[in-house]
């Protein structure tokens, strides 16, 4: 058989991917994130040098799961509806339609969160009874104190991802890709200046976020057009924006759900295994966030704007020519990085109260979550083009159906190869989760939840 007509096609298909608008963007983003993500390292060296691998770490990051996890799942459906329902109402309505539904969607979103974190705190002591059940009373103590100090951080990053969203529906890509790279330059410089104080470092968080926002409205005010003629009421946009929101939220409420079920499960085994499964999840977390959030924040406008076309055909052929090709890259990354897993703990970690013998667990739960690469790039392809076709109610369901299975996953390997199996655990369910969602979003579905047109 004739493997050169076959060598060439794949090659045809490679450059014609290249050259696609998409991809373009979508490199761009990646290589300023590169940046800012390599700036988000140093930090993570910073913060490992001055705290360690230990109990005051572990209540820092349990609080940080536990305030996130309400929070940033009402905050990342809204951004997902909201992106949606931007595009929307600029094709049918105008700008000055779109302004005011901005200005209507941030009002609505801090009111929400304020809310939900009033009722959160009520029943944070339930909470932590079973998040925190390997704790002693005193870190507990700690936990509660940490919430409470992160409360300012998740609201100000619920009208962060709002104005990132308007960024990305306008594809300013590069700018709103730097703007980042405030929070951690300014929790460098702050914990490095303020020693091992919990409370500078969570300080420092919250005033790098408050930098993002501000850079944030500034990019917002030179990008949003202004006209003269205001647009009449319709109240139906915020319903619309809502109504998804509601609708996505439970499914955004179980994904959150992951990272408290995985230190739930890491509590219960032994001092200083949440720590080191936070820093080994720095390297697989930031290559998902070069190699699959870049393609994920350019095509969901891309997906949104090709479908209300009727270019479902054309659409539905580059999402699964790109899936194929981000699964493939995601596993050949996966194995470069496993092999170099143990001189890059080293080189980022290995330093002040973070031990040689600290390394060499981090490096084996690394390698561990490595594998999950490929999984967690195809998988948020899958979701972004899901999510274009409006369907929330779909994509809520299969969160809440998958996320226990891999819980389930996490917890039958954790009890038989504790931490290292926790970390595979994961990869594993990154993979099944993909697999599943790649198939939801070839079906064919009924009629998304609101039309771009206006009848």
């Amino acid at each position: 058989m004739d493997r050169h007509p076959l060598r060439a096609s794949a090659a045809a298909v490679l450059q014609r991917a290249a050259r696609h608008p998409v991809m373009r963007a979508a490199a761009g983003f990646a290589t300023i994130t590169s940046v800012v993500k390599a700036v988000a390292f140093l930090k993570e060296a910073v913060v490992a040098g001055v705290f360690g691998v230990g109990s005051a770490m572990d209540s820092y990051l349990m609080a940080l799961v536990i305030i996130g996890f309400p929070t940033l799942a009402l905050a990342n459906a809204a951004q997902t509806v909201f992106i949606r329902e931007y595009l929307r109402i600029i094709a049918v309505q105008g700008e000055f339609a779109a302004a005011r539904f901005l200005r209507q969607a941030v009002v609505g979103l801090l009111l929400a969160l304020t809310a939900l974190v009033v009722v959160w705190m009520a029943v944070l002591p339930a909470i932590l009874a079973v998040v925190g059940h390997g704790l002693a009373p005193a870190q507990r103590a700690l936990v509660t104190t940490n919430v409470e100090r992160l409360i300012p951080y998740y609201c100000l990053t619920g009208i962060n991802l709002l104005g990132y969203g308007v960024l990305q529906s306008r594809r300013v890509f590069l700018r709103s890709a730097l703007i980042p790279i405030a929070t951690p330059l300014i929790v460098m410089a702050l914990v490095a200046l303020g020693g091992a104080d919990l409370g500078v470092l969570i300080g420092s968080l919250t005033l790098g976020t408050a930098g993002e926002t501000v850079l944030i409205l500034l990019l917002l005010s030179r990008e949003q057009p202004r006209s003269a003629a205001p647009a009449a009421q319709t109240p139906g946009n915020v319903r619309e924006f809502a109504w998804g929101t509601l609708i996505l939220l439970p499914g955004t409420l179980v994904t959150a759900l992951s990272p408290v079920i995985e230190q739930t499960i890491a509590s219960g085994l032994g001092h200083g295994t949440i720590s080191a499964l936070g820093y080994a999840a720095k390297l697989p977390a930031t290559l998902n966030t070069l190699l699959t959030s870049a393609i994920g924040v350019t095509m969901l406008p891309y997906f949104a704007e090709q479908l209300a076309r009727g270019d479902e055909r054309n659409c539905r052929r580059f999402f699964v020519r790109y899936t194929a090709l981000v699964t493939l890259a995601g596993a050949a990354i996966a194995a470069v990085a496993v092999l170099g897993s143990g001189s890059f703990v080293r080189v980022a970690f290995q330093r002040g109260q973070f031990s040689p013998q600290n390394a060499l667990i981090v490096t084996t739960l690394q390698q561990a979550y490595l594998w999950q690469l490929p999984g967690a790039m195809a998988g948020m392809v899958a979701s972004r083009y899901v999510a274009a076709q409006g369907r929330y109610r779909a994509m809520a369901i299969f969160s809440m159906v998958m996320v226990p299975i891999t819980g389930l996953l996490q917890w039958l390997l954790a009890d038989v190869w504790g931490a290292s199996g926790l970390a595979f655990g994961t990869s594993a369910g990154a993979t099944l989760t993909a697999i599943v969602l790649f198939w939801l979003a070839l079906w064919r579905a009924a009629k998304p939840l609101s039309s771009w047109n206006t009848a």
